[in-house]
């Protein structure tokens, strides 16, 4: 498999920005940065047999999760469409990046031993044409692992607050998945392109402060917030802010649980 940097897309005027763009100077800051990311990766990792063919994390970002594979002995590729993003990744991974489109990469068939996607398929518009560019390019046999859901524990108040909001958020915009994608949904697209999926939970936990998230909040953190007007915005987010506020302005444990699928291509 052989990459570019950031600024090397095969086809400019076809590798348009995403909202992600101006998402990238906060992104690691607002999501846990490279220990967070390394948490992923180590769980990737004891899921993905041992071999040398390179591994590609589709939905890359700013490398934070591609990079604890590669800090383990491992080779990596990462493509994602946000140039802004491969600008923070391209430090970490080096030359290994593709700026393209999941649903039309521009990869060789059976270039890739494995694939990778954390928190990606609630941003496609095209889940199926993605799935079956998955199976074109990773080699018979080969295993494409996905987390692609979050649940706060119940007695993670921050979370639940969190997890009201963006569903109220993607209601008003008329989000087709409010609040993420299914592991039903997932492995249904899965199937279309010949996976089989196997569904496993992850416990999560982490400190964080009301503040942070009253501070993603304001800075509009998550994309689906800045396709709403000041108005909707307003309507959507003032209930978590008041309940944030009100909450103690110390740390607290947070917990949540993690859908991971390993699909297998035959």
């Amino acid at each position: 498999m052989t990459g570019t940097a950031p600024s090397g897309a095969d086809d400019p005027a076809k590798a348009t920005g995403t909202e992600f763009d101006d998402l990238a100077a906060l992104y690691d800051r607002t999501r846990g940065g490279e220990p967070r990311g390394d948490e992923y990766a180590a769980d990737i990792d004891r899921r993905i047999p041992p071999g040398d063919g390179p591994i590609l994390e589709i939905g890359v970002g700013t490398g934070v999760v591609a990079l604890g594979p590669l800090r383990r002995g491992r080779r990596v590729a990462g493509l994602d469409l946000s140039a802004p993003m491969l600008d923070r990744a391209f430090p970490r991974l080096g030359p290994v990046l593709v700026r393209a489109d999941a649903s039309a990469m521009p990869l060789s068939t059976a270039s890739a031993a494995h694939a990778v996607s954390v928190w990606v398929l609630h941003a496609v518009d095209d889940p199926v044409a993605l799935f079956a560019e998955a199976a074109r390019v990773i080699r018979p046999g080969g295993r494409y692992v996905v987390c692609s859901a979050q649940h706060p524990h119940p007695d993670d108040r921050v979370g639940q607050v969190i997890s009201d909001m963006a569903r109220r958020v993607d209601t008003l915009l008329g989000h087709p998945r409010p609040r993420g994608v299914t592991a039903d949904e997932v492995a249904g697209w899965a199937a279309t392109a010949g996976f089989t999926a196997t569904l496993e939970h992850l416990s999560r936990a982490w400190w964080a402060s009301p503040a942070d998230e009253l501070e993603a909040i304001e800075r509009r953190a998550w994309p689906a917030m800045r396709r709403l007007d000041d108005a909707a915005l307003a309507k959507a987010t003032a209930p978590a802010i008041e309940a944030l506020a009100s909450m103690s302005t110390a740390e607290s444990l947070r917990r949540a649980v993690v859908d991971l699928l390993v699909l297998t291509r035959p």
